[in-house]
């Protein structure tokens, strides 16, 4: 290749759509019967539609009448189309089994339609022609079936900016050491590429997500075992959703830190539906947002709260800290989000019939939730040689989704891309609970892997210690009595030791003072706390001494780290019995405390 004009890539184009066309053919029969099938589908969406929106009118009218009838006919019309897409499937079966592109030795010019149609000839004139470096890396894409394969297999280049992905891959895999990460980076690198060749801006700034940057970011965090276990056997297509944080790399590394010393509880939840996301619910208090500073940061959506928006974000900024792939979601009158669990895509924070409901980036849920269930059924190779290749002919045939609200629907004028979508389907149906597991042998021992082997229920509580000086430390997970485990939680440190967990203004606990510990009737302490705060606005510890008087300690906010509070003076001559509590209040979130210190003077 030399000349990278508009016009070689259209000549290129038309070559190998040729070449596609001498591919499998259809009978005519099944073609006739598969059309009407798409047809009677189309049809029946369009009367749902409008069902729908008479529906809506006569409910904004408060016509009852004609919202009775409005509400019969999109009930019929809804059954029309499920049974409608039934045989849109039983039509397309035949064609499928009797179709096989492998056999056409087709696939190099397949891909390469697919991604000169999707780039376009200008697009990948304007790249190639920007530099000789450019030129160079189209001409490699273009001659290598396997980088496009890769490309293609797991979603395409984002705005279909296959230059720049190209560009960025060689870059990220130029660094990439042949070592037992070398399987996982590779994938990894692929799916910075495809996420990041069009610019994305980090959280509330003008800053572009660096992919490079970002792909060290997961590759070094991989490494120190610091993401969720099943992170080293994800598939590229999920490991773009699993990196493609808008956070800033900073606080994703914040996040995982602060969760790991601030409520290791929600980090190693069981049920993986609520494991990482289960702060939202504890600790991003549904309210009017509180931002402190600009640009704004997660660190303050998690102290200053927020209602659906912020509150959504930080579960899917939180879950991706730990590398768990996620799909943002909007829903009438709500922000949400799905995410990846062992038995399958879960939404959090959702509405009843989420998927039918949902929509990101002018996608339905119903269509990714369909292609999620494919992809996980069958292997990538099959699903590459079965859906992928069609949607690929599909380019080839000029069969363009003009409009994005036409992706996911069958059209009888677009007969290999809707045959592709009832291979998808036929796949999906196959998926079980199974087909999501992300299992086997390891690269690295994650360290939320390890904390959940290491739990013991049973493990000894510290006891209260005394030194020769008179300091009196009482470890905070050593008390007697508590109130009970809504509120209050005893576990262990992922830094070693254990800590104890205020949920809420609910939550109290008591400790009995072992009789060998002196404490001097006529003397004053001084008491200070090791604490990991998350929000700015704290309730103040109180401390009541056998049942009577009562002192306060000043919370600190230590933004996700361990830290001493101020002291301040007590006077706990006769001390047997001490009680610790916060007040309830609307701002009373989760508070963690590792000891209480009482230093004499």
């Amino acid at each position: 290749m030399s000349n990278f004009d508009e016009d070689f890539f259209k000549d290129l184009l038309r070559e190998e759509r040729e070449e596609c066309l001498k591919g499998p053919g259809i009978d005519l029969d099944l073609h006739e019967q598969f059309v009407e099938a798409c047809q009677a589908f189309q049809d029946a969406k369009d009367a749902k539609d409008a069902a729908e929106a008479d529906l809506e009118e006569s409910t904004r009218a408060g016509d009852t009448a004609a919202k009775a009838e409005a509400q019969e006919m999109l009930t019929m019309w809804s059954k029309a189309l499920k049974d409608s897409l039934q045989s849109c499937v039983d039509a397309a079966k035949p064609i499928l089994e009797a179709v096989d592109l492998t056999e056409y030795d087709l696939e190099m010019s397949l891909l390469r339609t697919a991604i000169l149609t999707r780039a376009t000839s200008k697009g990948l004139a304007k790249f190639a022609n920007d530099s000789d470096l450019n030129g160079q890396l189209i001409e490699t894409l273009l001659n290598n079936k396997k980088i496009m394969k890769e490309m293609i297999l797991h979603g395409g280049a984002r705005k279909n900016e296959f230059g720049m992905c190209m560009k960025l891959y060689t870059q990220i895999m130029a660094g990439i050491e042949k070592d037992r990460f070398h399987k996982v980076n590779k994938k990894l690198a692929m799916a910075a590429a495809l996420e990041f060749c069009s610019k994305q801006s980090e959280f509330d700034t003008s800053v572009d997500v660096n992919a490079q940057k970002r792909f060290s970011h997961y590759d070094k965090a991989h490494r120190k075992g610091e993401l969720d276990p099943a992170f080293t056997h994800f598939t590229t297509w999920e490991y773009r959703m699993a990196i493609s944080s808008d956070a800033p790399n900073e606080q994703l590394k914040w996040g995982r830190k602060m969760q790991m010393n601030f409520c290791p509880h929600i980090a190693t939840i069981y049920n993986e539906k609520f494991r990482y996301c289960y702060q939202v619910s504890s600790d991003v208090g549904y309210r009017d947002p509180t931002w402190t500073s600009s640009p704004r940061t997660y660190q303050q959506v998690l102290s200053g709260g927020g209602r659906e928006g912020p509150r959504a974000w930080f579960g899917r900024y939180i879950c991706r800290a730990f590398g768990i792939p996620v799909w943002g979601a909007k829903q009438p009158g709500n922000m949400s989000m799905a995410r990846w669990t062992p038995k399958g895509w879960e939404f959090y924070l959702g509405k009843d019939g989420d998927w039918d409901i949902s929509s990101w980036e002018d996608r339905s849920g119903v269509d990714f939730y369909e292609e999620c269930r494919a992809r996980s059924a069958v292997s990538e190779q099959e699903y590459f040689e079965r859906v992928v290749l069609l949607e690929c002919l599909a380019d080839a045939c000029k069969e363009k989704n003009k409009k994005p609200e036409e992706t996911g629907f069958v059209n009888p004028n677009k007969v290999w891309r809707s045959l592709a979508l009832m291979q998808r389907r036929i796949f999906a149906e196959s998926c079980t609970e199974d087909s999501f597991q992300r299992t086997g042998p390891g690269v690295v021992v994650s360290k939320i892997e390890k904390y959940i082997q290491e739990i013991d229920e049973q493990n000894p509580r510290l006891p209260i210690e005394q030194d020769k000086k008179g300091v009196i430390v009482i470890p905070a997970s050593s008390f007697t009595s508590s109130s009970d485990d809504r509120h209050v939680r005893n576990m262990k440190s992922f830094g070693g030791g254990s800590q104890l967990h205020l949920a809420d203004g609910e939550g109290y606990v008591t400790y009995d003072i072992p009789s060998e510990i002196s404490i001097a009737p006529d003397k004053k302490y001084m008491l200070s706390a090791k604490v990991c705060s998350v929000h700015l606005e704290q309730q103040p510890l109180q401390f009541e001494v056998n049942g009577g008087e009562t002192f306060c300690l000043e919370v600190p906010y230590t933004v996700g780290e361990w830290g001493t509070s101020e002291q301040t003076e007590v006077a706990i001559g006769g001390m047997k019995k001490l009680k610790v509590f916060r007040k309830s209040s609307p701002t009373c979130f989760g508070l963690s405390i590792q000891s209480f210190t009482l230093t004499p003077y």
